[in-house]
């Protein structure tokens, strides 16, 4: 066992490697400073800027990313924070724009946007601006989406979704600290492939949440996909000219290949993956970011507690870190020979109405199920916070029928389920 002798709470920040105990929002703060400084180890300088305004669950984000740079002076990271969310969308856009100038003092620049959900919903018409004028190859955009689905700090539960769907801006969902830092990575990265603004989905949990990360420059590098256009590979260039018939361009663009290449980057660096996949499931459960976790320990409580438990029980997971856009091949691999899937989600069917896309019209597709059961009851609440408590339950239902004589939930969970007697 290694003794840590000398510990500075900066340590979070200027470390490069080991062990660091960050929260979710200070996790984020670090985000900016490893993408700066693995361009450097590439040759590039690059410069990060930083724009939105505050709300919890990011209160405290801007604070954290000043103290941060502070810690890091060599790298020229550059906040400010704006009186509304769409003057910080359009001032993010404008740094993506640095690329196309003769004057440009940095190869890139990297740039984020931070807002609450309801910050998203008002930036929205900037933030759609933003992505059809799209984002640099040697920069990058990225949007650091706060929401509260229980309504802890807010005045409405909130769940971004549908508006970043509909925004056409790939949703990346950390499901906890380790993965902010990790995904914060691969959000920059497709970003500067594609063209694409990106997000992270910041959920209360995790932002408010802690842990333990590791630190190595080369615990994450990305796989790059290759998209032919007219005969060559295709290389983003941001373009703020959104009249027609430029946008029409724009849009065709942005649909046919900026997104198809979103799919195939999730694909080539496994952010969709099965980490339980038995040869022989019939049942199939996916969920996304931190509610993957939640599906995960209500399973540990109705008694499979480990994978092999898992695996035995004929269940194969699918964790969704890239919940939109969808790569097709991934998903169909994933129903392959199940009877059933179920889809755990907070709030909407958004990822269910998803899946069932894909799936619709293919060979033999097993039933979905989620936010309704087959005969139309509720089966996973669509309202507040869808932790392991209130899941439990939905999970039993579908489970108990084949496998009632082998759930054994513990005391606790008997006690959120009602029940006194073994499952029948």
């Amino acid at each position: 066992m290694t003794t840590v002798n000398h510990y500075s709470l900066a340590d979070r920040y200027t470390q490069e490697q080991g062990r660091v105990f960050l929260t979710g929002v200070q996790a984020l703060a670090r985000v900016p400073i490893e993408v700066l400084r693995a361009d450097r180890a590439q040759g590039r300088r690059t410069a990060a800027f930083v724009s939105g305004y505050q709300g919890s669950p990011l209160g405290g984000f801007d604070q954290e990313i000043a103290r941060a740079a502070k810690l890091v002076p060599e790298l020229p990271i550059i906040l400010r924070p704006a009186v509304n969310e769409e003057l910080a969308a359009t001032a993010v856009m404008g740094s993506q724009l640095v690329a196309t100038q003769d004057d440009q003092r940095y190869d890139g620049v990297v740039g984020f946007w931070y807002g609450k959900a309801p910050g998203l919903d008002r930036a929205a018409d900037a933030l759609r601006h933003a992505t059809f004028a799209g984002s640099s190859a040697t920069g990058g955009a990225v949007a650091l989406v706060g929401d509260d689905p229980a309504s802890k700090s807010s005045t409405l539960p909130t769940s971004s979704d549908v508006v970043l769907v509909g925004l056409l801006m790939p949703v990346l969902y950390p499901g906890d600290v380790q993965d902010v830092l990790d995904l914060g990575h691969h959000a920059v990265a497709m970003s500067r492939i594609t063209g694409l603004w990106t997000s992270l989905k910041i959920v209360t949990a995790v932002a408010d949440g802690s842990g333990t990360i590791d630190l190595d420059p080369l615990r994450i590098q990305p796989h790059t996909p290759d998209l032919v256009v007219n005969g060559q590979r295709f290389v983003p260039r941001p373009d703020a000219h959104l009249l027609p018939p430029n946008t029409l361009a724009r849009e065709k663009e942005l649909k046919d290949v900026r997104l198809e290449l979103a799919r195939r980057y999730g694909a080539v660096n496994d952010l969709n993956f099965c980490p339980v996949d038995p040869p022989d499931a019939w049942i199939g459960l996916a969920a996304a970011g931190y509610t993957f976790k939640e599906m995960v320990q209500a399973l540990h409580r109705l008694g499979l507690d480990s994978d092999a438990a898992i695996a035995g029980a004929g269940i194969r997971l699918l964790n969704l870190r890239l919940p939109f856009p969808l790569h097709a091949e991934v998903v169909r691999r994933f129903a392959t020979g199940l009877e059933e899937i179920v889809i755990v989600e907070e709030k909407g069917p958004t990822l269910e109405q998803l899946m069932k896309d894909v799936l619709y019209g293919t060979a033999n597709p097993p039933r979905i199920v989620g936010k309704e059961d087959e005969r139309g009851q509720t089966l996973m609440v669509s309202h507040g916070m869808l932790d392991a408590d209130k899941i439990i339950e939905g999970l039993r239902r579908r489970l108990a029928a084949r496998l009632g004589h082998r759930l054994t939930p513990s005391e606790q969970a008997w006690r959120i389920l009602g029940h006194q007697n073994e499952v029948d």
